[in-house]
Parts: C-alpha cells; structure tokens; sequence
C-alpha cells in the first residue's frame, strides 16, 4: 500500500545541511536590508534581494564550479529581470517574454541537472519586473543594487564553501549534444512549461491584479513538482501555507514595529523559509507568506488589508492554473509517448 496522501503532504523530511549554509543566507538578507537601512534607499533592499536569490543554488560543489555554476544562475536571473522590466514599455510583450525566459530556463536547468529552485526564480524576477513598469531612467541602478546582490551570493558562498567538512560533490563534464541525447524530451517539456507561463501572464494581466506577479508565481511553484501526483500536493501545501501564512503576516503587520525590528524579523523569516523548505513545502509557505509581506509593505507601503487579499487571490488562482497545467502536460507527454515509442516522464528531478 502506498503512503496515505495526507500524510505525504504533511510529512517532515529531515534533510542535512550545513549551518554555515543557513548563516549564510541570513547573513547574505542582512546585509542588504541593513545597507538599504543606512544608505537610506530601499530600492537597494528590494533589487538587491533579488540578487541574492543566487544562493539558494548553493551545493557543496569544488569551488571552481560552484562559483561558475552560481555565476550562471545569477546571469540568467539579472537577465531573466532585466528582459521583463524593459517589457513593460511595450505592454503586449510581457507574456512573450516571460514564455521566453521560462523555456530557456527550463531547457538549461534540466539539461545541466541543476536542481530545485531550477529556473523557478528567473521566471518570478521575470514576472515581477514585467508587473512594476520601472521608468527607463531608474534602470541602471536598480539593475546595479540587483548585481550587488549576486555578487554578495557568490562572496558569501565561498565562504560557506571553505567552512564544508564533508568532500565536494565532483560533476562530471558531458557535452551538450550528449546531454540532449540523454533527455530528447527536454524542448516538449519547455515548450509546455512556457506555454503554460504565457497564458498565466496574459490572464494576470487581463484580470488587472493589483500584483498581478503572485498569480504567475504560484503557477511556476505548482510546476516545479517532478510528477501529477507531487503537484497537487504542492498546490494544496502552498494554499493552506499560504492561509496559514497570512494570519501570521497580519499578526506581524500589525505590530508597532520599528524599521529595524521589521529588517531583523525579515532576516529571521528568511534563515527560517531556507531551513523549512527543505523539510516541508506547507510549512516554508507559513514563512514565505509574511516575509514577502512584510519587505513589500516595507518597500511599496501598501494598505496591509489590500496586500494580505491580493496575495491570497493570486496564489489561489495561480496554485489552480498550475495544476491544470500540470494535467494537460502530464497528458500531452502521454500522447507523445505513444506516438513515437518513449517512456518520457516529468521525473527528471529530486527534491
């Protein structure tokens, strides 16, 4: 008999992971919300905290490697948000290029077996920038503090990498054309996810969301399960995390909070969403919810009743939409497998 579904959904891995890698990351979040404090510019906190999203890519890898792998990631993620802010000028581009960058991402993830978050964070800068309509003279900074981030990843990353007691991973080097011979599935899979991304675009946009980038993010989440079965429990962990989630946020946002005790409890949500998500997806969402809350209200000073609803409205519209398309691309390479013989799945992953 196979596992009960609810006890998969709730279940709690207890996966290893070196503390300096989760000092790292708090420290990485501190740093920038704390430069952004006393420059007194929190444009630095929000594009930077961007940057840094490269170190949630970090494995104990030989430092050469790691530092050209990060250095790759955070390539495509600054031009993952650099594409999408500049789509914004030219309104029906947005969903072009968010198709666009989620099919090379996906492509390029899969084919070098860079696991999960995968290209799940280019596709949300993508998104993010194509939702913000940043004015063409603002671009050049933001595009800097975003490239500060990434180089703090990869500064902070090797330190991490130094302090590791266990012997790095070595990967072998495979030719691209071998790599494709290997995974002849890879483009169909890109080309649904992209589609998929597309039309999450143009329905945010067409719907006229308030922050219409948290419906297109929830749809690339529900994706990055490896199979049906293992979206839809990502969609009902990020839903009920979400609602979870949203009570703490409204708790939190509803203290008399100084900005600095706002900064260190934003710190301290991201060390905890970098431990949790490895351990349990329902249970990171309990952290992700007000830590994205709370740097968008420090950031954007948004009415907090109206952020707490056009959260919950995007992620539960968006969490729906990726499990339908989880189902069209669970059928679609069922018929590609029995029209040209192959036994092509979405397993191409590990949690």
């Amino acid at each position: 008999m196979g596992t009960p579904f609810l006890k998969e959904i709730f279940h709690l891995n207890k996966p290893k992971i070196n503390p300096m890698q989760l000092f790292g990351s708090g420290l990485c979040m501190f740093i920038i919300l704390f430069t952004s404090y006393f420059l007194n510019n929190m444009a630095i906190a929000s594009f930077g905290s961007f940057g840094i999203f490269v170190f949630f890519y970090y494995q104990n890898l030989p430092l050469k490697t790691l530092l050209l792998r990060l250095s790759a990631v955070g390539l495509y993620i600054f031009a993952s948000y650099l594409l999408g802010a500049l789509s914004t000028h030219i309104g029906w581009l947005a969903p072009l290029v968010v198709g666009f960058i989620a099919f090379i991402g996906r492509v390029f993830f899969r084919l070098y077996n860079i696991t999960k978050p995968g290209v799940f964070f280019g596709v949300m800068v993508a998104a993010m920038g194509a939702s913000m309509k940043l004015p063409l003279a603002i671009l050049p900074s933001a595009s800097l503090y975003f490239l500060m981030g990434i180089v703090l990843s990869l500064l902070i990353a090797t330190i991490v990498n130094l302090t590791e007691k266990t012997p790095a991973t070595p990967i072998p080097k495979v030719a691209l054309s071998q790599r494709l011979a290997n995974d002849p599935a890879v483009f169909l899979d890109g080309i649904f996810y992209s589609g998929m991304l597309f039309f999450a675009v143009y329905l945010s946009q067409g719907l006229q969301l308030n922050n219409p980038y948290w419906l297109v993010v929830s749809t690339a989440a529900i994706l990055q399960g490896d199979n049906l079965r293992a979206m839809l429990h990502r969609n009902i962990q990020r839903i009920f995390g979400t609602t979870i989630g949203i009570g703490i946020a409204a708790l939190l946002l509803s203290l008399p909070l100084t900005t600095i005790q706002t900064l260190l409890t934003i710190t301290a949500l991201y060390v905890i969403v970098e431990c949790s998500i490895r351990s349990n997806y329902a249970l990171a969402n309990f952290f992700i919810t007000p830590m994205s809350l709370m740097l968008a209200a420090l950031i954007k000073h948004q009415y907090v009743t109206s952020l707490l609803q056009d959260r919950f409205v995007g992620i539960v519209l968006g969490s729906l939409l990726g499990l339908f398309a989880a189902w069209i691309m669970t059928i679609g390479l069922e018929f590609y497998n029995k029209a040209f013989h192959l036994h092509e799945t979405l397993d191409k992953e590990n949690d």
